[in-house]
């Protein structure tokens, strides 16, 4: 597996943060000397293996990625619970373009609508 990718026709350094059978999110930083710089230069890549789908995230929405695993990390035991709460809060991030875990929807019963129970 190579440790860089074309954005653009950027070159950005790739680092995983997180794999499971589906999903994987790395870390890009761009390899970048002259010219103009890119409107985006470092953020997040969410690649969904199953859907073929891949979505890059910066600013507020990879700052709300970061948080959310995090917090996710800190309500779960052991790393298959992680990596399968991690995924359910994806496939709803993904979808919604929600980013943040806590603020995820509920439906009128105060359920997640997505498997977001590790919030609560």
């Amino acid at each position: 597996m190579r440790d860089y990718t074309y954005l653009g026709g950027a070159r950005f350094t790739v680092n995983n943060l997180f794999r499971s059978l589906r999903f994987d999110i790395d870390r890009l930083d761009m390899s970048w000397v002259d010219g103009e710089k890119p409107e985006f230069s470092r953020g997040f890549r969410i690649v969904d293996n199953d859907e073929a789908n891949t979505v890059t995230v910066d600013g507020e929405d990879g700052d709300n990625l970061i948080y959310s695993l995090a917090y996710i990390f800190s309500k779960e035991d052991g790393a298959d619970n992680f990596r399968a709460a991690t995924d359910e809060y994806l496939k709803a991030a993904l979808e919604t373009k929600e980013y943040l875990v806590t603020s995820q929807k509920k439906d009128p019963e105060g359920r997640a609508e997505f498997a977001e129970a590790v919030v609560h």
